[in-house]
């Protein structure tokens, strides 16, 4: 009766979305969100958002994502701190990461700095790669 079971990911994206951002339109500036959401559509702003937030597959965020928790089926180009982040297939996140769960499914893709707990993120200069 009190405090009730916390939703999965899976329960909140079949419902509990009370913020839409559908295919089609387009979104520039930032965002402050209190509830979950969801992006089908084009974002290029930062988000900061206290519920979660899902990225659709037809949706694209281009810029920062502070948030509790983060579900990616489509395009993000930007840094993002989030408790959880879950990549799923088909996704794309290019930036760095700062977490405590990260979850990514096979065919996925994720280039950037990821960074877990408390530890920072490492800075770039520095880091040779080798040819």
């Amino acid at each position: 009766m009190f405090g009730g079971k916390k939703k999965s990911i899976e329960e909140i994206e079949a419902g509990d979305v009370n913020t839409l951002i559908g295919e089609g339109c387009f979104f520039e500036g930032n965002l402050n969100l209190s509830t979950a959401t969801r992006i089908d559509g084009k974002v290029k702003g930062n988000i900061h958002s206290e519920g979660m937030l899902i990225i659709g597959e037809s949706g694209s965020v281009e810029g920062d994502i502070n948030c509790t928790e983060v579900l990616i089926h489509g395009t993000v180009r930007g840094n993002v701190t989030a408790r959880r982040i879950e990549l799923r297939r088909g996704a794309s996140l290019s930036g760095d990461i700062r977490t405590d769960v990260f979850i990514i499914e096979e065919g996925a893709l994720y280039n950037g700095h990821c960074s877990m707990g408390s530890s920072p993120v490492p800075e770039t200069e520095g880091i040779s790669v080798p040819d």
